[in-house]
């Protein structure tokens, strides 16, 4: 009997051979293309789904587990997020929404929460109630005091049953604001359980303009962030550090994972509510790759290929639809890494405790890693060499999360779907042949333990209080949260004793730090508790320790005194988290603390990050002593350290801390010229006339000879580039009048491409009116890439847009010579004059004119490309946003596995980038409280900074206290035009390079 994909092929081959014979058309007419491929794909067979029992028979898992099953349709469909409550009851949310956008018909059906329930104790839920039903895509949920929260994009509500039906009769919206899309890829999502008995949540790529609906407040954005509330209080919430897509994991630490579609595994180096101290404090993006190979990690998937990919590659061997051969083959790498989760259990072998679990539902797999540390940063490596933990043959197998079971196993959510990929990235002819909610009334929940395992159903809540506390020294990482839970909704105070007796005398570290969260959560953390967390032999609880002493450090001198000493730490972790924590600290010998720790550890950029970010006061007081110690100084990370110091001080402008600047400079006259140039160097105008004032004339004799060099060494053409674009950056120090000539000069014909764009950037530091002047007069002599950067500048003040539009209108600037995407932005200004001017001057209709440029394009696919020369189109062209063989910046979407969209729909997408956008690679428009407007993609946001890439390559970091507006334009960071800048023959070049890619 013939396997189900030969019988496809042995089809297809029949049917491609006598339809090429009927057709010879070299244009491969739209129509006839249409009907070629309906008439092929009526003769395919589709691959029926496979039930849970079969589809456990074609996974391939690590020899010393098994899986089993937990729950099964028709007690459950779509599987995106589960919990447990303390006796067992699983709630789980059902997704038949996914891609139902792209359905022929509307399927009706909105999203549900189930409350299963294992009636006889077997292992495997037998009984389903609809919990609460028509509640759109709910992709979130966690069990809260005989109810849950449940996350639903644009809200989070609170529903509970009170009358014991099983059926939700309290339903309460507590957040909304949230942000949503198309497909259901971008939503809120894994809401975790704290050790700090809070409920932590991603908030995807939609992020949203988030605000509780308990108090009248303004909405704020969570956009890149992640969110803390507390469920005894949920009228507020904070803003921490974020990033990832769909999934995110804390393990014992309290270190928090994330992944992203191709990134595997992520961590978060620093909590950003720290960063918000210092408001005037820019910092790196918290998410860092741990996998080794990062988006290169190879993968072993042992699935077919899906029939639709089959069919595609066989009519483009035969050339009858357009678009080379890209083989047929799903990519080696991660596209659909999903769920990430740290195994918390206690029912796995215990050198498998702490694994990395992450599912690909691409790839049909759970990919495991072990976590190991490397000083502050982590490395999560392959655990399975040459296979995967789990891969499966059948290609329904969609794992989309995990969750650490009460029974110590770990639970799989298979969402069990035919098509798993969002239905816009599909070909046209082909999607109407497929069925992109196929399988939505169906969906698994697996268990994966080690072979022979029972499992046992928990009974918690009827505990008492003492036992609870007991349990916060459970080996399983459920036992312990949901102990904490229990404990923080009963609030009683017969709890104190025994958690202080835990504090000591627990087995576990993680029992004796968690005592102290639910002693803080009971308002009885107490100075014993504390010091003795402090001084507990683990540094596990040392650095939990230090969390919980911020809330007592200022009035209990004993712990004050104890963090201090702390700073000579043997673990370079708990140093760390001192230098955050001591931050909270008002005594003035944190900053001594806070001056050893730089001086021990300024080589780690981390530590760098935490003492900056406690430096909000005492600046002053850390500079001196730093400045103070020569080995420090000569240090080149201690300088640079010294000079971000300077940065926020002058940043802040407080007199005192200035002085200290000056203090330092009599006292290190080599200091000087690093010191006064970044004191200055973030500040301009009257700010920065106020802050000269406060130097009493040091500053500015030191200044005055800064830039006499910098004049000099800008126009001396015999020095290196390199010297002469900083000397040129260097002249934003001075004021216009003095280097106005100059910069014009320096855009001559005769400079180089680096000082052109040195002056360009020097000038749009100013804000007068001669720069739009000077940057108009020398538009002819630019070329496509100087007047990207130079178009950059002009749009970026209100004055000199109007200029720039002057001077189109006067044919100074060709209508053709501003980039189509700048047009679209400024048809959507926020200033309503220039945007009606804009629509005036560039009359016509776009969307006809980008079909008319996609239909005239279609014959680059069947064009045959040149890929060395596509390698060297994508670096000219490309590579200012993406990435790829270690060429260019990743910025953009990650191309790595484009070829598996195929073809005709990567040049939909490189043609008509605003068909579709997803939330974060949308543009916005910023313009800070000196009037300067910034537009661009915004790559990184931390509590106090926002980094936008702009279209020229470059990179801005605003501080949000000098942001006066920030909106979104709607349209895609990835501009319109590049038709413009390459033919036919080279975009088929460009296609072939992005399908060669193995």
């Amino acid at each position: 009997m013939l396997r189900p994909f030969a019988l496809i092929l042995t089809i297809l081959v029949g049917l491609l051979a006598a339809t090429a014979l009927r057709s010879q058309d070299p244009d491969n007419d739209a129509e006839e293309i249409s009907k070629r491929i309906d008439q092929l794909a009526s003769k395919m067979p589709r691959l029926p789904a496979s039930t849970a029992e079969e589809s456990k028979k074609k996974m391939v898992l690590h020899p010393d587990f098994e899986v089993q099953i937990v729950a099964t349709e028709p007690l459950i469909r779509d599987p995106g997020a589960i919990d447990i409550d303390a006796d067992g009851k699983m709630y789980v949310c059902e997704l038949p929404e996914y891609n139902a956008y792209a359905a022929k018909e509307d399927p009706g059906e909105k999203g549900a929460i189930k409350q299963l329930i294992d009636s006889d104790g077997d292992g495997r839920y037998d009984k389903a109630t609809t919990f609460v039903s028509n509640i759109p895509y709910p992709t979130a949920v966690i069990c809260w005091d005989g109810g849950v929260f449940i996350g639903s994009a644009p809200n989070i509500h609170y529903v509970k049953d009170t009358d014991g039906d099983g059926i939700a009769d309290e339903n309460r919206i507590m957040f909304s604001g949230f942000g949503s899309d198309l497909a259901g890829e971008a939503h809120l999502n894994s809401f975790r359980w704290g050790p700090d008995n809070l409920i932590h949540l991603s908030t995807n790529l939609s992020g949203g303009d988030v605000k509780t609906t308990m108090e009248d407040q303004m909405p704020v954005s969570v956009r890149g962030r992640g969110i803390i509330f507390d469920p005894r209080n949920p009228s507020s919430f904070e803003l921490t550090s974020g990033g990832g897509q769909h999934g995110m994991s804390l393990d014992n630490w309290g270190r928090k994972f994330v992944c992203q579609n191709s990134v595997p595994a992520q961590t978060l180096m620093y909590d950003d509510r720290y960063l918000a101290r210092n408001q005037v404090m820019q910092a790196a993006n918290a998410a860092v790759s741990i996998a080794p190979d990062g988006k290169f990690t190879n993968l072993f998937r042992i699935s077919g290929s899906e029939p639709w990919r089959e069919l595609r590659t066989m009519l483009r061997r035969t050339k009858q639809f357009r678009g080379s051969d890209e083989g047929g083959k799903p990519f080696g790498f991660f596209t659909g890494a999903t769920g990430i989760t740290i195994y918390r259990g206690d029912a796995w072998p215990k050198e498998m405790h702490g694994n990395l679990i992450v599912g690909d539902v691409a790839n049909n797999l759970i990919y495991r890693a072990n976590v190991e540390a490397k000083g502050l940063e982590l490395i999560a490596q392959r655990a399975d060499e040459g296979k995967e933990f789990l891969a499966s043959k059948d290609l329904w197998f969609r794992p989309v999360q995990f969750m650490n079971a009460p029974d110590g196993s770990l639970y799989v959510l298979d969402i069990s779907r035919e098509l798993i990929e969002g239905a816009a990235f599909l070909p046209p002819e082909f999607m109407k042949h497929l069925d992109p909610i196929c399988g939505n009334n169906q969906g698994r929940i697996y268990r994966i333990a080690p072979k022979g395992f029972i499992s046992t159903t928990p009974k918690l809540s009827a505990l008492t209080t003492k036992a609870l506390v007991a349990l916060l020294d459970h080996t399983n990482g459920w036992h312990r949260d949901t102990a904490g839970r229990l404990l923080s909704t009963r609030q009683d105070q017969s709890a104190v004793s025994h958690l202080r007796q835990l504090v000591r005398q627990g087995k576990s570290a993680a029992g004796r730090f968690l005592a102290l969260y639910n002693l803080q959560s009971l308002n009885a953390l107490d100075e014993s508790s504390v010091l003795a967390g402090l001084k507990d032999k683990q540094p596990i609880v040392r650095w939990h320790a230090l969390r919980c002493a911020e809330s007592i450090c200022n009035q209990v001198p004993a712990v004050m005194h104890t963090m201090n000493q702390m700073v000579s730490d043997e673990d370079i972790r708990v140093r760390y988290q001192l230098a955050f924590s001591i931050g909270n600290a008002l005594a003035g010998s944190r900053n001594n603390t806070l001056a050893n720790l730089a001086i021990s550890d300024t080589d780690n950029q981390w530590m760098r990050l935490a003492i900056l970010s406690s430096l909000g006061k005492g600046s002053d007081k850390v500079l001196i002593a730093l400045a103070n110690n020569e080995k420090f100084v000569a240090n080149p990370n201690g300088m640079s350290l010294l000079k971000e110091l300077c940065s926020q001080i002058g940043l802040r402008n407080r007199p005192h801390e200035v002085s200290a600047v000056i203090s330092t400079i009599n006292e290190h006259p080599e200091l000087s010229t690093p010191l006064i140039e970044s004191l200055v160097s973030k500040v301009q105008g009257t700010q920065r006339e106020q802050l000269l004032a406060l130097t009493s004339g040091k500053a500015s004799e030191v200044l005055m000879k800064l830039i006499d060099t910098a004049v000099i060494s800008a126009t001396d053409s015999s020095l290196d580039n390199a010297v002469r674009v900083r000397a040129i950056e260097s002249l934003q120090l001075a004021k216009y009048t003095r280097t106005s000539e100059l910069l014009d000069r320096l855009l001559a014909v005769n400079e180089s491409f680096e000082i052109k764009a040195a002056a360009i950037d020097t000038l749009n530091a100013y804000k007068n009116d001669g720069v739009a002047e000077t940057l108009i007069k020398r538009w002819p002599t630019m070329g496509p890439t100087l007047r990207m950067r130079a178009a950059e500048s002009l749009l970026s003040r209100t004055e000199w847009t109007l200029a720039l539009l002057d001077a189109i209108e006067n044919e100074q600037v060709g209508r053709g010579e501003l980039d189509p995407s700048r047009v679209a932005l400024l048809k959507v200004h926020p200033n309503e004059t220039i945007a009606a001017r804009v629509s005036r001057i560039f009359t016509g209709s776009a969307n006809l004119a980008r079909q008319m440029v996609i239909k005239n394009y279609q014959t680059a696919l069947n064009l045959k490309g040149d890929a060395e020369n596509g390698k060297a189109l994508f670096k000219k062209h490309c590579s200012a946003c993406h990435r790829l063989e270690n060429v260019g910046n990743q910025v953009g979407a990650d191309l790595n596995g484009i070829r598996n969209r195929g073809l005709d729909a990567v040049l939909l997408n490189v043609l008509d980038p605003n068909r579709e956008v997803k939330p974060k690679y949308l543009t916005y428009v910023i313009i800070d409280l000196d009037g300067r407007s910034i537009t661009g993609m915004i790559s990184d946001e931390s509590a106090n900074s926002i980094t936008v890439r702009k279209p020229d390559g470059t990179n801005t970091t605003i501080l949000r206290s000098e942001i006066d507006l920030l909106k979104s334009t709607g349209l895609s960071f990835m501009p319109e035009g590049l038709e413009k800048q390459i033919n036919k023959q080279q975009m088929a070049d460009l296609l072939s390079y992005l399908n060669s890619l193995q």
